[in-house]
């Protein structure tokens, strides 16, 4: 289902540059719950990105469904991002003025759902969550790890095969930080978890795999895929499926970002409308 070869990835800044990653080959199962370790700067966060099509790779290949992304074009990495793959981040990522029901709905906008089947599949996320008494609630109303559950239910609105973590317990309690965990331990029965974690006792306790990684190279895999698996993954073909929100779903959704900040659009208006007047002003003296 998901491969990587021998990825590379360097950041280039004025005449210094950065070997973030330095060879990565790996293979992924279906479903199970890897971990990836090491010190801050790495390369744990850039290989998450790089696999949920957030960044680049320099060279190397990712394979998704047997399928090279060497040729792959901006639509086809849209594709895999809203059908493939469910993001969860430390910082939860939500829209302040949306609802909790919104914030889960948006995932689907970009896909042409209709506004009922994005309501019910919306709500049945937040229920798998455990949140279905608060959809109408803004994130300023929840607590930390409710935010976090919100995101994981965003996350699998789509019904992606993978779920893509960083640092997900990172801004909660212990207490808090064990619910969330047990929540990606019940999703990784039957799809894809790959998480980032500085914290290796939450590793041990809930991962299938674990992966360490020092200086942009795996130092260590815990539970490689063997050579039986690997005929299996590479016979999967699916397909990636492409993105297609409509124009008025698309138009609501500006027209009521608009709305939600009225005193912002004004301004900008009035400023661009300055702009303008001025522009006139001297193309008449010119």
């Amino acid at each position: 289902m998901l491969e990587l070869k021998n990825i590379k990835k360097t950041y280039v800044t004025g005449d210094e540059r950065v070997e973030a990653l330095k060879g990565i080959t790996l293979k992924f199962r279906e479903s199970e719950f890897v971990s990836i370790l090491g010190q801050s700067g790495c390369g744990k966060t850039t290989l998450l990105n790089i696999i949920g099509g957030l960044d680049r790779y320099t060279s190397g290949d990712l394979i998704i469904n047997g399928k090279s992304t060497k040729k792959f074009k901006d639509r086809d990495w849209d594709a895999y991002r809203n059908y493939k793959v469910g993001f969860v981040f430390q910082s939860y990522n939500l829209i302040g003025h949306q609802t909790v029901l919104s914030n889960v709905e948006l995932a689907l906008t970009i896909g042409g759902i209709s506004k009922k089947e994005r309501k019910q599949r919306a709500i049945k996320a937040l229920d798998e969550v455990g949140l279905k008494d608060h959809i109408y609630k803004k994130p300023n109303q929840l607590s930390g790890g409710q935010m976090q559950r919100v995101a994981i239910a965003r996350a699998l609105v789509n019904n992606p095969d993978i779920i893509l973590a960083d640092e997900p317990t990172g801004a909660l309690d212990t207490k808090t930080s064990v619910q969330v965990m047990e929540i990606l331990k019940k999703i990784s029965k039957n799809k894809l978890i790959i998480m980032v974690t500085h914290n290796p006792d939450l590793a041990q306790q809930y991962s299938t795999r674990i992966i360490k990684i020092l200086d942009g190279t795996i130092t260590e895999d815990s539970n490689p895929i063997t050579n039986a698996e690997r005929t299996y993954i590479e016979n999967d073909k699916s397909s990636i499926g492409r993105t297609s929100m409509k124009f008025w779903t698309a138009f609501r959704l500006s027209l009521n970002n608009l709305l939600t900040k009225k005193g912002r659009t004004v301004l900008v208006a009035f400023a661009g409308s300055i702009g303008i007047i001025r522009n006139c002003i001297s193309f008449s003296c010119i």
